[in-house]
């Protein structure tokens, strides 16, 4: 198997770190790579908490528990973190990462279809046993909701022919495999050539969004994150598409503005700033490494105050 590599290593722990000893929280753990890396960074009396939703993490989240003491493992969805903090009376983080991207794991399981080059796979692009299965997209939802999922979570212009052909296909035979799905696309004429645009990427992109709700599930836990670090905490974000970077900005607008509060004559500054400087994206020496990364954008935002 092709070992994972995690992206913009060096840069998440020099955004990340505040407090050597503080409590730091790895939403996606994945593979554990930037996790690991932290670790190496921080204090004897640090704590660390990886959550990641995907099965295929526990035997890695596990096995770095019992290496590390400092560390704990959940496997569940970073949307249920808030309850887990409360209810396990733990104390604000000073860092938290959310890393968007799929893992090699992911993409190289022939069980999964993360990889549309993995023909023979079912159609399963779930993280977790949460979520909707391809095979119910496919198969079962209206030629409008289709349409839908593919126009906004795609981005594809064809989206009402593909929803179309797709239905067309399914009265003849179920939808079940990775295959017959290439071939349905390849095999038409509805997609016209575009630079740098593969129809299937963006096909396979939203129908994982679709599965998942990822977009829903991340402006879910954005909106719960000034909450759970204290003030001068950091938030990391690692996005690797237009549609996510989309969300953070909205974010970033609604948490980056300057507070007026006429009634008590007060101004408050804002509740989150991103570091100088910007985005962080790969050096040319990384993509040359690791071709993945090659997408990524790092995020780093402070929170100022409390809110």
């Amino acid at each position: 198997m092709i070992k994972h590599i995690p992206v913009l290593l060096k840069e998440v722990i020099e955004n990340w770190i505040t407090n050597p000893s503080g409590f730091y929280v790895d939403c996606t753990f994945g593979e554990g790579g930037h996790t690991k890396e932290l670790l190496r960074h921080l204090d004897s009396d640090s704590k660390v908490l990886g959550i990641d939703i995907d099965p295929m993490t526990v035997e890695t989240g596990r096995e770095l528990e019992k290496q590390d003491s400092r560390f704990t493992y959940l496997n569940t969805n970073y949307t249920n973190l808030s309850s887990y903090i409360s209810s396990n009376g733990l104390p604000k983080a000073d860092g938290i990462l959310f890393d968007l991207g799929f893992s090699t794991a992911q993409l190289g399981d022939p069980k999964r279809s993360f990889s549309y080059n993995n023909a023979s796979s079912t159609l399963e692009l779930k993280y977790g046993l949460e979520g909707t299965s391809v095979y119910e997209i496919l198969n079962e939802y209206s030629e409008g909701k289709l349409s839908s999922i593919f126009r906004n979570y795609g981005q594809i212009r064809e989206h009402r022919q593909l929803a179309s052909l797709l239905v067309l296909s399914r009265k003849k035979e179920p939808i079940v495999n990775v295959q017959q799905l290439k071939e349905l696309v390849e095999g038409s004429k509805i997609f016209s050539p575009r630079r740098n645009k593969n129809p299937l990427k963006l096909i396979f992109q939203a129908l994982r969004i679709e599965c998942n709700n990822e977009l829903n599930n991340f402006s879910r836990a954005l909106e719960k994150a000034s909450k759970l670090l204290v003030s001068g905490g950091r938030l990391l974000v690692i996005t690797f598409q237009s549609l996510e970077d989309e969300l953070l900005l909205d974010w970033k607008k609604k948490v980056g503005q300057t507070l007026k509060i006429p009634d008590l004559g007060l101004v408050l500054s804002p509740l989150f700033s991103l570091r100088v400087g910007g985005v962080i994206l790969p050096t040319r020496q990384e993509i040359e490494l690791n071709w993945a990364s090659r997408s990524a954008k790092l995020w780093a935002f402070t929170k100022e105050r409390e809110e």
